[in-house]
């Protein structure tokens, strides 16, 4: 008996919006929280896609960041699975204080979904990310996502990011999406 297919309007549908409640680890010496916003639109399983989140933290830090991405849904196993190769471009601005800092980076990357069922996704994702306008070293960004569908079009997202610059462990994430 084969497994039944995907049809799922919340797994594996990337037509959304969503917002989550973000945690940044090793910020400016301290730790951030924030909220973050993204949609992204399914078109013949090409995605276009943009985000943004803003965070706080001690002393007068505050970050905010932009980006705007396209990728291509290959949908395997009867929607099963999903590998989507992606490629993005973001700019970060920092405030400290007086100081401040921003960097525009071009991330490349891949994401890999498995669906259980009509419920409940795992997935994974790696990024490299690569700074244009200043000496900031590479990164190599990557974690585990976990979707839960909890009504006909709304789900859960859960997620965490490491890089393999310093402390392993960078950020986390927990948000509702609407699917459409």
């Amino acid at each position: 008996m084969a497994a039944e297919g995907i049809n799922s309007k919340v797994i594996h549908n990337y037509t959304q919006l969503g917002i989550a409640y973000g945690f940044v680890d090793d910020v400016g010496g301290g730790t951030a929280h924030g909220v973050l916003a993204d949609t992204s639109v399914d078109m013949d399983n090409f995605l276009f896609g943009v985000s943004g989140g803003y965070f706080w933290g001690k002393d007068d830090l505050e970050f905010w960041g932009v980006g705007a991405g396209v990728g291509y849904v290959v949908r395997l196993l009867r929607n099963h699975v999903n590998i989507i190769p992606q490629f993005s471009m973001g700019y970060d601005k920092a405030e400290f204080g007086d100081a401040h800092d921003s960097v525009t980076t071009i991330q490349p990357g891949i994401s890999l979904s498995y669906a259980i069922n009509n419920r409940l996704s795992l997935g994974g994702h790696y990024t490299y990310v690569r700074a244009l306008d200043n000496n900031e070293e590479d990164a190599h960004v990557f974690g585990p996502g976990l979707r839960i569908a909890v009504a006909e079009n709304i789900g859960i997202d859960l997620g965490a990011n490491f890089t393999n610059e310093g402390q392993a462990f960078t950020s986390a994430f927990a948000g509702v999406s609407f699917h459409f």
